[in-house]
């Protein structure tokens, strides 16, 4: 049997749906977009998840290393930061023609989504050992997405009116992971040092137990403003798997 690869498929239903919809003859809108993409507004909620599933596996790890050292006391410093961008194109078509509120939009995007993790572990034993570790660890997303979504204008006979809409889209998980761990164990049973190093990277696809398709939910609020009859600039702002903010511009025949 003939498989069908996902990208393709999914691109062809699109174009399908494009293709019935010209039938209509009504409005279209073509824009190029550009957004700035992070995940900051989440930081104390991701850092509290973090400090739970590491904590655990930082002083297991330490502890297999030394056992029969008894822990006497455990500090760990964590900085958490996000940064990422976001490009596309869309169509958009309104089946109410150039007075239509509501529209329908496909798009393709390639967002750059970049997840940054800074720590600092100091851990004390009761026989005088102590361990003093800097790690840094990274995730990094590319998804390139195909989306579907759906807008109300608010007054769009205005020449600068408000919109609300949402959408959904997916993409083949793209990405990787890695992360860096350094710095020295004193041993107080053999008064020495011991370096402790360790370094590990991994791309999404060669890791079993994830999923391989990436969802993108989005919601978002914005401005759009007429320039020409046919030119439009819009601003607009909301959710993006993350915090996503961007401006384009539009054509409408």
């Amino acid at each position: 049997m003939l498989k069908i690869p996902f990208k393709i498929g999914f691109m062809v239903v699109h174009f399908l749906l494009i293709a019935s919809l010209l039938k209509a003859q009504q409005k279209w809108e073509f824009n190029f977009h550009y957004g700035s993409w992070n995940i900051n507004f989440a930081r104390p909620l991701i850092e509290s998840f973090l400090e739970e599933s590491m904590d655990k596996e930082i002083k297991e790890d330490i502890l297999a290393e030394h056992p029969g050292f008894v822990e006497s006391y455990y500090n760990r410093e964590a900085t958490f930061d996000s940064s990422g961008n976001n490009l596309g194109f869309e169509a958009r078509f309104y089946p109410g023609g150039e007075k239509g509120s509501f529209s329908i939009g496909f798009s393709i995007e390639k967002t750059k989504m970049e997840l940054l993790l800074d720590q600092y572990v100091k851990m004390d034993f009761t026989n005088g050992s102590y361990a003093d570790l800097n790690g840094d660890a990274e995730i990094i997303i590319e998804p390139l997405s195909y989306n579907m979504s759906f807008r109300w204008d608010i007054k769009p006979s205005w020449m600068i009116h408000s919109y609300i809409g949402f959408g959904f889209g997916i993409a083949p998980l793209k990405g990787n992971f890695s992360y860096n761990l350094q710095g020295k164990f004193f041993n107080a049973e053999t008064n020495s040092f011991e370096s402790e190093s360790e370094s590990q990277e991994k791309n999404f696809q060669d890791i079993e137990d994830i999923p391989k398709i990436f969802p993108i939910l989005q919601i978002n609020l914005g401005l759009k403003g007429r320039i020409t009859e046919n030119i439009y600039l819009h601003i607009d702002a909301g959710l993006w798997d993350g915090l996503l903010i961007r401006g384009g511009i539009s054509l409408r025949i």
